[in-house]
């Protein structure tokens, strides 16, 4: 049956017709609000901007400020309107406190009702799904919407997957960098993940070296910076990549339709490992910079790790920061039902999705990292949310009324 719901018509006819979003980030919340704003009876489950939440609370975020906005269909809830109703004024670098806050009012305005409960398994259940919940309770769905974020992809090099935490880890483990004061400490990498916890480190006095596999690369924004208004010719509002490159990656839809190789080589091109420009005077002449050397093996040691490296010299330190990124590949995540993976479409990883989001299992969607090898680059940031909930949504919104009138 159908109800009006507000000045749309809300789609409601029975549990087995719910859509389910996974997921409470960007991505989440952004699908959630599109698929809302069609009348669709949606349920989203996971914690809000919870994966922001457990970084350290003194980061600032690379993207700029135009490229940060969550999406809902209207419009309405931008970062700027966020801005304007809590007095705060457009500044960047943007701190991560104030995005933080921003998720969490556009969270309570447009998806107040997010279930907090984590999903356990996810399988295919006739034409539609089965999910059990961390509480004990399962449901059924229709369509499934993965907005999970990339906290299940985060890489771990080879040199160090045998050693426990409390001797190698990932950056993302760490909101607060202060139990490493008057400790050695080795950060790997060469991204803005791995300069911005260096610069942390140091200002937590610690000791710190970076080590990395190419040279270290500051980002150079003066045309940003200088042109005023007309910045806009060389950097598009979603502002990822170099110029040139950044308004090739900048229409996903448009994205997908280029060939396979032309894409691995925009996406390369797009995210190379360099560092913001205004981490630079926080990071040069402060933290040791190891460039164009790999660690070759890494060794327990007593209460630290003995490292050995590429160029023939050694380290002995207390911790090794792995600020060495994330490598999306949907096998990670685990509470998907391994039959249910087997039915997916993928290349390295990566599952291969249609115009809509969806994959070869139908009206099972991706939205975020997982997207990246069909859609670009713009997936692994907040202002790919919008394409991807505007696509779900609109997907959703033809099949529910096709099968009903």
């Amino acid at each position: 049956m159908s109800l009006l719901y507000g000045n749309k018509r809300r789609f409601e006819v029975g549990q087995e017709k719910t859509t389910v979003v996974i997921g409470a980030g960007p991505y989440g919340l952004s699908s959630a609000a599109h698929i809302k704003s069609k009348g669709i009876q949606t349920i989203v489950f996971g914690k809000p901007m919870e994966f922001w939440q457990n970084m350290p609370s003194e980061m600032y975020l690379k993207s700029s400020w135009s490229a940060l906005n969550i999406s809902d269909h209207a419009g309405k809830y931008s970062l700027n309107r966020y801005a304007k109703s809590s007095g705060i004024t457009q500044q960047e670098p943007v701190p991560l406190q104030v995005f933080l806050k921003y998720g969490h009012w556009f969270q309570q305005q447009v998806v107040p009702d997010v279930d907090q409960t984590y999903v356990q398994f996810l399988a295919q259940d006739g034409k539609g799904f089965h999910l059990d919940l961390a509480d004990g309770r399962s449901i059924k769905a229709s369509t499934v919407i993965v907005a999970t974020g990339i906290s299940s992809f985060a890489y771990i090099p080879h040199f160090a997957t045998h050693l426990p935490l409390t001797l190698a880890s990932h950056n993302q483990a760490h909101k607060d960098f202060s139990r490493f004061e008057q400790k050695k400490v080795v950060v790997v990498g060469s991204g803005q993940s791995a300069l911005e916890a260096a610069a942390l480190l140091y200002e937590a006095n610690a000791s710190v070296e970076i080590i990395s596999r190419g040279p270290v690369v500051w980002i150079d924004r003066r045309l940003y910076r200088y042109t005023g208004l007309a910045k806009r010719i060389f950097y598009p509002p979603s502002d990822v990549g170099p110029p040139g490159v950044n308004w090739l990656v900048a229409f996903p839809l448009l994205f997908r339709r280029f060939s396979d190789q032309a894409r691995r080589s925009l996406d390369e091109r797009a995210v190379r490992p360099a560092g913001a420009p205004w981490l630079r005077s926080r990071v040069e002449g402060r933290v040791t910079c190891t460039e164009n050397t790999s660690i070759l093996k890494a060794t327990k040691q007593a209460e630290g790790v003995h490292l050995k490296l590429s160029d023939g010299t050694t380290r002995e330190v207390d911790h090794i920061i792995l600020g060495t990124g994330y490598r999306a590949n949907i096998s990670a995540l685990k509470f998907i039902d391994p039959s249910l993976l087997l039915k997916i479409r993928e290349y390295n990883g990566f599952p291969i999705l249609n115009e809509w989001f969806e994959s070869s299992v139908p009206q099972l969607h991706f939205a975020g990292a997982l997207s990246g090898y069909v859609f670009g680059p713009l997936c692994r940031f907040v202002v790919g949310s919008k394409v991807a909930a505007r696509q779900v949504a609109r997907h959703l919104e033809r099949e529910i009324i096709g099968k009903i009138y």
